[in-house]
């Protein structure tokens, strides 16, 4: 089976960010803020959560930028069209200013910039979520890297006649 970009990134334009499932990420984050790492599987197991989620977060980072980009460029777009075909209905003249108004207070645009705030909004977050996750991993790594050498008497780059018996 073959995975391609556009199987992660989704179809062209704009995602439904808010429909994304965050349900993993907060029963990790929730983990990591309530349980210790006491012995080597369990920091493994908690590096291991915690990188799962940094990947589930990646794709989802991909899609916020893809969705702010095109909402972007829908903006500029609309408020373009709307600038260029408004004409005052009160006056035999419509002016630069006029069209750039028309344009800027259009209630499509308007709806589009909320559509904007709201991804900006929700990419930052999941940048948050992602920094949170990514530093909890390193965190645990050193542990269980530290775990190792206290306990098994472990030491990277040694030879295999150093390592304790059982451990090789």
């Amino acid at each position: 089976m073959t995975t391609k970009v556009s199987d992660v990134l989704g179809l062209p334009g704009e995602d439904e960010f808010t429909d994304f499932d965050l349900t993993e990420i907060q029963i990790v984050l929730n983990n990591l803020a309530s349980i210790d790492a006491i012995d080597l599987a369990h920091a493994e197991l908690l590096s291991q959560q915690s990188l799962r989620c940094a990947d589930i977060l990646s794709e989802y980072l991909a899609k916020m930028v893809k969705t702010v980009s095109y909402l972007e460029g829908k903006i500029n777009s609309t408020k373009n069209k709307i600038s260029l075909e408004y004409s005052d209905p009160t006056a035999p003249r419509t002016t630069v200013e006029m069209k750039k108004w028309a344009g800027e207070s259009s209630p499509k645009v308007e709806g589009l910039q909320e559509k904007l705030a709201s991804a900006k909004g929700t990419k930052s977050l999941l940048e948050k979520k992602y920094d949170i996750v990514i530093k909890a991993h390193h965190h645990y790594k050193d542990i269980a890297a530290g775990l190792r050498r206290t306990i098994l008497g472990y030491k990277p780059g040694a030879t295999e006649a150093t390592a304790p018996e059982g451990y090789e």
